[in-house]
């Protein structure tokens, strides 16, 4: 189970969306500002279609694909948009 701090937070999320299946995936959460770019410039440029995400707290979650965090820091990001899958085969929302 995901527990998170309840501190704001300056840490980011970085996800991969598949426009086609309208799906996406968590690849690394609480990352530095710097290092979200820094991964989302080395995915993009491998063609993967890499985006942040602002996270409203530290994770603590091991792996950020099943963290409950990071799927609700996605949500509240791309707010009321119509419904996408998680990877993981939640109910996620389209940006």
């Amino acid at each position: 189970m995901c527990r998170c701090t309840h501190e704001t937070s300056d840490l980011k999320l970085v996800m991969l969306f598949d426009r086609r299946n309208q799906t996406y995936c968590v690849c690394s959460h609480n990352l530095e500002a710097d290092d979200a770019s820094q991964e989302v410039a080395e995915l993009r440029r491998d063609g993967l279609p890499a985006f942040t995400v602002d996270q409203h707290s530290r994770h603590m979650q091991v792996d950020p694909d099943e963290c409950p965090a990071c799927r609700a820091d996605v949500d509240h990001a791309i707010g009321s948009l119509p419904p996408v899958k998680c990877k993981t085969g939640s109910t996620r929302f389209r940006y």
